[in-house]
Formats: structure tokens, C-alpha cells, sequence
């Protein structure tokens, strides 16, 4: 079943589709809602009046709503740059760093050997 709903304020989004799910478990009520929007439901003594309950009930809640496009840009998928890659290489002709490095992993490979 199609709802038509021309005076709802959706501008471009007409016509709008909705699937209706009817509970029939009760044994004097029918309960309708619109399994899109599961907070709407209504019931009612036939199936007739709960569709036109539940059209009236989405035509209530359409008319305190606004539909704005959101446009999203597209975030790139590539990593950002590492911060530290601007260090790389910086200390890679001074010879004064080559000694202290050198010390450092001498003195770190003493500490694992002492263990």
C-alpha cells in the first residue's frame, strides 16, 4: 500500500514510500506502524482506521520537520604524514651523534646482558 501524502512539506523527497506493519495479536485491536519509523503506531478497532490514524499521526510528525541536504566531504583515505618523518635523517652526517648512538645501544645491550 502507498500513502500519498501531498501537502507533507518534503520538497524534492515526494513521493515518499512506507511500509506498514500490521499486529493483529490482540483480539479487538489492530496496531499499525510504519516500520521505517517505529516510534509511530496507533491502534484501532479495524485495519481501515488504523491506516487513517497512522496517516494523520505522520502527517502530525512530518509538519514539525525539516529535511535539510548535508553534503559530507570526502575524507581521504590516505594516512595523515607521520610527524616524525621530519626528523628522519637529521642527525645522519653528524659524527658527534654516531658516538653518543653508539654509546647508547653499548650501554643498553650491557643493561639486557646484566639481566
Amino acid at each position: 500500500m502507498t500513502l500519498n501524502l501531498p501537502s507533507l512539506k518534503l520538497s524534492q523527497s515526494l513521493p515518499v514510500k512506507f511500509h506498514i506493519l500490521l499486529d493483529r495479536s490482540n483480539a479487538t485491536q489492530i496496531r499499525a506502524s510504519f516500520i521505517e519509523l517505529p516510534n509511530l503506531h496507533v491502534e484501532a478497532s479495524t485495519q481501515e482506521e488504523a491506516l487513517e490514524n497512522l496517516k494523520t499521526l505522520l502527517y502530525t510528525y512530518y509538519d514539525k520537520l525539516e529535511i535539510i541536504p548535508f553534503e559530507i566531504e570526502e575524507i581521504s583515505t590516505q594516512e595523515s604524514e607521520n610527524p616524525w618523518l621530519k626528523f628522519a635523517g637529521v642527525f645522519q652526517d653528524d659524527s658527534d651523534f654516531a658516538e653518543i648512538a653508539k654509546s647508547l645501544r653499548i650501554e643498553r645491550y650491557d643493561d639486557i646482558d646484566n639481566y
